[in-house]
């Protein structure tokens, strides 16, 4: 039976997906992609020439700590119940609101009463670092070698981008996720209203952003919409470096570390010669009130629910945004399109792409369930396990399935089950060797060619940049070496952003203080990426 432990309602996920019935899972033969069964064999008392049969182990109970968008019912699911069945588990899922995961999940892990696995969104980052520090989590680098999807479906560069830098163990199994490619969603329909396109320059974006903001896109005769809006995900930086892929690369600002700047050479990213301008054009956009005022206080997806309420007109996105947004607007499909990051002042549109990796699970040393969990992921890493998590149970949320094409064919009333059942949030593995079971959203032959078109029309005009896991240890470490410091750097840029300091100000900031804190590991970085060869 499964017990309910969490909240059960929020705002859904950007991305929701729905699970399917083993009985029509492919590939449920093979022996490195299905779950492996356990089985002992005994005779009865007296019995000379026959055996009993075998006996079925008995379900490992796993209590599971979960990042689930919080529209789901976990309490009686059927998707939990069938992979319950096919696992051979019996689940406890405690799933606070993705809106204060984070802060959950630090509270838990403090508490020192902690499940069998835990979901860590943030991947191997500092509270990872911190809590195998601290001998809270179980080292598994013996034992993965005997789980063959894991090592079949996690390739040996996501395993490298989770080894913990402060002694080189695995604390963490990668959560395979499918390859995303970020730019940003616009609102079509005000394009279209205004005779406009969707920007690919800076120039371009500026036409456009005055335009949202000043041209009454939405036609309701008053001056109530912004052209940009962002939002913070709470992952360990400020809203700025969480949100703007697509805009800072007209600057050739890699948002990420592992990208050398335009002369060639790696820097930490207040060193990059597009920094400076980034921000100061941010800077312009506020003072020119082009972006969403709270743009330095929204919490994640805020950004999301002003684009459908139609209060700003572009926000950043990944691919599977737009079809994936019809679970909060039915005419998402209809209203927005996907689209490209900005081209640089060379014509290049730089699409970086890191290892696709979305978080992993985490094994607390206090479990007594260590390989029955680890047998969990394995199978979780399988088609039939991220097919059922992402489609759901045929009759209740599908009709039909070709997972040749991914086309699904769904009632309106399955498909309103569909947010209250399963999502993406709910997959062990969100990928099997790099794909996902469906697309999210697209259950219709005109909606999966809309996303394919959208899809082939951006990767057209973006040069695809694939940047490997920096695993340097001085310059992930910074929020823990110098937490105030880099409290005080995140500070000043807002600061400078909101116009309450000089940029002269700033560049003393950086001079005198940021840059000889963080010398050391700048060089540690820049050793580190040289060796790479890249």
């Amino acid at each position: 039976m499964l017990v309910l432990k969490g909240s059960v309602k929020s705002i859904v996920s950007s991305l929701i997906c729905i699970g399917l019935l083993s009985s029509i899972v492919m590939a449920c033969s093979s022996t490195t992609d299905t779950p492996s069964s356990t089985t002992a064999a005994s005779t009865a008392p007296g019995a000379s020439t026959a055996s009993a049969a075998p006996a079925k182990a008995a379900p490992v109970s796993i209590k599971m700590f979960n990042r689930v968008n919080a529209n789901v019912v976990i309490d009686n699911n059927p998707v939990i119940a069938e992979a319950e069945k096919l696992a051979n588990v019996k689940l406890s899922v405690e799933a606070p609101p993705i809106n204060n995961y984070v802060e959950k999940l630090q509270v838990m892990m403090a508490s020192g009463d902690l499940p069998d696995l835990v979901y860590n969104w943030g991947g191997a980052d500092a509270n990872l670092e911190k809590w195998s520090k601290d001998g809270l989590l179980t080292p598994l680098d013996d034992k993965i070698a005997k789980y063959p999807n894991l090592t079949k479906n996690i390739t040996k560069e996501m395993w490298d981008a989770v080894k913990s830098i402060n002694d080189g163990k695995t604390y963490i199994i990668p959560r395979t996720n499918v390859v995303n490619h970020w730019g940003y969603m616009v609102n079509q329909q005000w394009l279209n209203k205004l005779n406009l396109k969707a920007p690919t320059t800076l120039d371009e974006f500026t036409n456009v952003c005055k335009a949202f903001t000043n041209n009454d896109p939405d036609g309701n005769g008053k001056a109530d919409t912004y052209c940009l809006s962002l939002s913070n995900p709470s992952l360990g930086s400020n809203t700025v470096w969480n949100s703007t892929f697509f805009l800072a690369s007209a600057f050739n600002l890699p948002i990420i570390n592992g990208v050398k700047d335009t002369d060639g050479a790696y820097k930490i990213r207040e060193k990059m010669s597009g920094y400076i301008p980034f921000l100061t054009y941010l800077k312009g956009l506020n003072e020119q009130k082009l972006i969403d005022p709270e743009y330095l206080i929204n919490k994640i997806y805020v950004d999301q629910e002003k684009l459908n309420q139609n209060r700003v007109g572009i926000i950043y996105s990944h691919q599977y945004a737009v079809m994936a947004n019809l679970a909060k607007d039915k005419e998402s499909d209809k209203k927005y399109s996907y689209q490209p990051v900005l081209k640089d002042t060379k014509g290049v549109a730089m699409d970086l792409v890191t290892p696709a990796v979305w978080g992993g699970w985490m094994i607390p040393k206090s479990s007594k369930n260590v390989d029955g969990v680890l047998k969990f992921l394995d199978w979780g890493n399988t088609t039939e396990a991220n097919t059922l998590f992402q489609l759901g149970t045929k009759g209740l949320t599908f009709d039909s399935y070709d997972p040749a094409t991914k086309n699904i064919s769904r009632t309106a009333d399955q498909a309103t089950k569909l947010a209250s059942t399963t999502s993406t949030y709910m997959t062990l593995a969100n990928a099997i060797d790099g794909n996902p079971a469906i697309i999210e959203g697209a259950d219709t032959v005109d909606r999966l060619n809309m996303y394919k078109a959208q899809l082939d029309a951006a990767m057209k005009q973006m040069t695809v940049v694939n940047v490997p896991a920096v695993r340097s240890p001085k310059i992930l470490n910074l929020n823990t070496a110098i937490p105030d410091l880099v409290k005080k750097k995140d500070d000043q840029e807002l600061k400078y952003l909101m116009g309450t300091l000089t940029l002269q100000q700033f560049k003393d900031f950086l001079e005198k203080e940021w840059y000889p804190a963080t010398a050391d590991a700048e060089k540690e970085y820049v050793d580190y990426m040289n060796k790479q060869g890249k």
